[in-house]
């Protein structure tokens, strides 16, 4: 996974909080700051209340940038549209372990990886770790959403995600397992220094990198604040 191991923290700008009219410019701001990765939200107004944007916008940014695409997939039945994602450019798919599918969500993660991407699986704040047990060898990260999956601008569930997280980092180091552990929801200069002690790595940040109006400063802010 672009050779970083999980000792290595990235800041991770969430296109969902740019501003889409602009997306092109966004992308340079993004890459100009310093990111290395891009978080992509694709919610289906189903399995979160919200409706983003799909495949045709992944491959659009895909076209615009060379920085490893993030995606995360906020949807049902995202075996059924797995291959357009594949083929739009992601270069790691997450799954919900919380969302249907026609198959399995292990089946899908197999496709994933068969396809010679990464994959990893997202867990809801009222999702217990332990759901995520059978899946662990399977994938390259976890992600715990720090806030309810559907919206931007919530405040970071600290009491409701961080033992969760600190368990996912426990289990991992006990048994010897690679995966990153990344956190999406709420992300600040001063959230994001509670997820790092937990055992995060990977930092989805959208208004706090977004919303400022010099990327390059807020990307400072972030970086040192899990440096």
């Amino acid at each position: 996974m672009e050779n970083i191991t999980h000792h290595t923290s990235l800041i991770l700008p969430s296109l969902l909080a740019a501003d889409w009219s602009q997306v092109g410019a966004e992308i340079s701001r993004a890459e100009q700051a310093g990111a290395r990765w891009l978080h992509l939200d694709v919610m289906d107004g189903a399995f979160v209340d919200n409706i983003s944007f799909g495949p045709q916008m992944v491959s659009t940014v895909r076209q615009n940038t060379s920085m490893y695409l993030d995606v995360h997939l906020m949807i049902h039945r995202a075996d059924h549209y797995l291959e357009r994602f594949l083929k739009a450019g992601a270069d790691n798919i997450t799954l919900h372990v919380e969302a249907n599918y026609q198959t399995s969500m292990a089946e899908t993660l197999k496709r994933i990886r068969d396809a010679g991407r990464h994959c990893g699986l997202a867990l809801h704040p009222a999702t217990p770790f332990e759901v995520a047990k059978p899946y662990l060898e399977q994938i390259d990260l976890l992600l715990i959403m720090t806030v309810v999956p559907g919206f931007g601008g919530q405040p970071f569930m600290e009491n409701e995600t961080m033992p969760k997280l600190a368990a996912a980092r426990d289990y991992r180091d006990l048994h010897g397992l690679k995966y990153h552990l990344e956190v999406d929801g709420g992300i600040y200069a001063h959230t994001a220094p509670i997820a790092k002690k937990h055992g995060a790595n990977l930092f989805v940040c959208g208004t706090s990198f977004f919303g400022p109006p010099d990327a390059s400063d807020a990307m400072k802010q972030l970086a040192a604040a899990v440096a």
